[in-house]
């Protein structure tokens, strides 16, 4: 009578756990990109709505704040007062900021003179990191740093890049997380525009 065969080792279950695991990282990593990289749907205001109290929110009154330029020169943002803004977070290593960039430098050119401005809000970077990184694309408009994240904290800024739009008013309109498109910001801008402060 022969020994019975031996059965045959089960499979191994760190091989299906492993291929399960890299699945559901390639998933979320794919979640996180097409987030990203998907342009914004801004939060509207309404131009006829009484503005709330000072708050980073649609239809409120723009929090102020004073940050200082690369040149380390402070620029207070209630002096920008009667035009219309467009305050944008980034850092240089923030890809969808770079998508997004020469959009908001072509509307700033495009609008500047029925004034439009964009403020910059680099969060992260040293003055020769962010003052080299918007010279290689090109940036003019005016670009300020939020030395001990005071800027992010009162806005309350979880992602970049995010874009406070601000009416003549000083009031919060419209509110974007993610990169702009030239013509989201086309629509956005000539509206808040053509709005009486």
């Amino acid at each position: 009578m022969s020994a019975p065969s031996p059965e045959p080792p089960a499979r191994p279950q760190r091989h299906t756990r492993a291929i399960i695991i890299t699945a559901a990282v390639l998933i979320a990593i794919g979640l996180v990109l097409k987030g990203l990289l998907t342009p914004a749907t801004p939060s509207i205001a309404s131009p006829d709505a009484t503005p709330g109290p000072s708050a980073p929110v649609v239809g409120h009154y723009a929090p102020d704040i004073t940050l200082r330029d690369l040149s380390n020169n402070p620029v207070k943002l209630s002096s920008l007062r009667g035009k219309v803004v467009a305050l944008n977070f980034w850092y240089a290593a923030c890809e969808p900021c770079t998508y997004e960039m020469p959009a908001l430098e072509h509307t700033y050119q495009q609008y500047q003179a029925q004034g439009f401005v964009v403020l910059g809000v680099d969060t992260v970077d040293d003055p020769g990191t962010a003052d080299s990184f918007i010279h290689s694309l090109g940036i003019t408009y005016p670009i300020v740093r939020d030395v001990d994240f005071r800027a992010v904290t009162l806005y309350r800024v979880t992602d970049t890049p995010s874009t406070f739009f601000i009416g003549r008013d000083g009031v919060v309109r419209y509110k974007a997380v993610g990169p702009l498109t030239a013509a989201t910001l086309h629509t956005d801008v000539t509206a808040l525009l053509s709005q009486k402060p």
